[in-house]
């Protein structure tokens, strides 16, 4: 199993960005966020996550008003991805958002036919957050920007989102006072989580911090940690790879995402109005990366899986 979720996080981690993204992070993060866990990201969250039941919290959504106005579509595919699995074992899931990319999370969830609950987030409304950190059992960061050191969200590129996009460090940061276990599981270093390796990050990777693109000087990488960080090529694949290592834990197979379903997703996204972060445009691909890409790392993933569930069989030479 263990050989299976190292390979998990390799698979993972392949940058398959198209050129309007940064290319060559993928490995980097990875390296340094391995450096600061016992064992595969994957399995580690897997652990955190395979307890219960409880209640699990996911924060996601990443909209952005005329480009991306009811969200990205890296996020929501994983998050509800993830949610079923979750509730599969047991658990019981909500998931929080800003009201721009509520609606279609609402509709996947209505796909899913799962009791799961969308939260919309109210911008600046510490006591909200709050009161979500003292319900949940663990808290779940999916795609979601992290405040820098100056408590402000940047895209990947520099560019501020905290006129229209809820920060919900304080979430994180109060469930982690209470002592309640965080994970994050994101792509970029601007994402929550990555306080975890912050100091590194910036030595090693200072070119993709962007200080000099940011007004605040205070550049795009984030400063709240959590418990937990798993670094992918997308997140959502970063969710599928979880849910990989899961199916491990419980010798389910069926857990698995599915490449069938991964293509589904991604054309129902379209109808949803779900924006391709790599290009801006509606279509199957998730971060630049096309549809068939994506599909054909689910099926490794589910295959890494199968592979170690399965019978030996014999060999008679």
């Amino acid at each position: 199993m263990l050989l299976a979720c190292e390979n998990i996080d390799r698979l993972q981690c392949m940058e398959l960005q198209g050129r309007a993204l940064p290319r060559g992070v993928k490995a980097g993060l990875y390296d340094l966020a391995r450096a600061v866990h016992d064992e595969p990201l994957v399995l580690a969250a897997a652990r955190m996550l395979n307890e219960g039941p409880r209640h699990i919290g996911i924060v996601t959504g990443a909209a952005v008003p005329v480009h991306m106005p009811v969200g990205e579509n890296d996020g929501p595919y994983g998050a509800v991805v993830l949610a079923r699995a979750l509730m599969r074992l047991g658990h019981w899931v909500s998931i929080y958002t800003d009201a721009m990319a509520a609606a279609p999370l609402q509709a996947l969830i209505a796909r899913y036919e799962i009791d799961v609950p969308i939260v919309e987030l109210e911008i600046n409304d510490l006591k909200q957050q709050t009161a979500i950190a003292g319900d949940l059992d663990v808290a779940v960061a999916i795609e979601r920007l992290g405040g820098n050191p100056n408590g402000i969200n940047y895209g990947a590129t520099g560019v501020s989102r905290a006129e229209f996009r809820c920060n919900v460090d304080h979430i994180f940061r109060t469930a982690t006072e209470l002592g309640k276990p965080t994970l994050s599981i994101a792509d970029g270093g601007n994402e929550i989580g990555f306080g975890k390796i912050y100091d590194a990050l910036c030595e090693r990777m200072p070119e993709y911090n962007y200080k000099d693109r940011t007004p605040c000087g205070g550049g795009v990488y984030s400063v709240v940690p959590t418990d937990v960080l798993v670094v992918a090529t997308s997140s959502n694949i970063g969710c599928y790879g979880v849910v990989a290592a899961l199916a491990l834990l419980r010798e389910d197979l069926s857990l698995c995402h599915t490449p069938e379903e991964e293509r589904a997703l991604e054309y129902i996204g379209i109808g949803l109005g779900l924006t391709d972060g790599g290009t801006g445009r509606q279509i199957a691909a998730v971060d630049g990366v096309p549809v068939e890409d994506n599909a054909a790392i689910v099926h490794l993933m589910r295959s890494s899986v199968e592979r170690v569930l399965q019978t030996a069989p014999e060999r008679g030479f």
